[in-house]
């Protein structure tokens, strides 16, 4: 054998070895993009589930509403000197789920954790969290600028497209559904019908 067809070997083996360890090494980044994902999503799952989150988000489904009917309370949201102990504790709630989101809204955009992933987890969520929280974004921008819950608002609109194109839910196509059915339907009924005309 010649040198030259020696050479040509070792190019070549060298050329194998070199290829072999870039698909290792993209396979272990996958594996370790995977891990983190896994992580940042736990993360952000077990923060949902905090004490202060959970009376936080109860706050906003059942009260802010009402709270922002208060002209002194939208004052207080826009003009941070001037807000009173009792609204601050309130304004605070509002602000820890804006920044839950926010928070889910960079992870997404960033690419730390996979769009499909975090819409199908907290879509049906974030969408109902947001339209009882929009008048107050609203404000808070009039006086803090555009970028207040911007990364909330842009997961916001990945969750419109999302849901979409996925009116019915995210429930895989031509998998059977389990039959369930409501026992206490009619009973119901007649309770809520009850409670009604009392």
């Amino acid at each position: 054998m010649t040198l030259e067809l020696w050479n040509t070997f070792a190019t070549f083996g060298t050329f194998v070895v070199i290829a072999a360890t870039a698909i290792a090494a993209l396979v272990q980044l996958r594996h370790a993009r995977g891990s983190n994902q896994i992580a940042a999503i736990t993360e952000l799952q077990n923060a949902a589930e905090t004490p202060l989150l959970v009376a936080s988000e109860q706050f906003v489904k059942t009260e802010l509403a009402n709270k922002m009917k208060d002209p002194e309370f939208r004052y207080q949201i826009a003009n941070v000197a001037a807000r009173t102990p009792d609204n601050q504790v309130f304004i605070q709630r509002v602000g820890g789920i804006c920044n839950h989101y926010e928070m889910v809204g960079l992870l997404v955009k960033r690419g730390l954790v996979d769009r499909d992933i975090a819409l199908d987890l907290w879509c049906d969520l974030a969408v109902s969290i947001w339209n009882k929280i929009a008048p107050y974004v609203v404000i808070s921008r009039e006086s803090l600028g555009p970028a207040v819950s911007e990364n909330f608002e842009y997961f916001i609109v990945l969750c419109h497209d999302w849901l979409g194109a996925h009116p019915a839910g995210a429930y895989p196509a031509g998998v059977r559904r389990v039959n369930l059915k409501n026992e206490w339907l009619e009973a119901d009924r007649q309770y809520a019908a009850s409670r009604a005309s009392a």
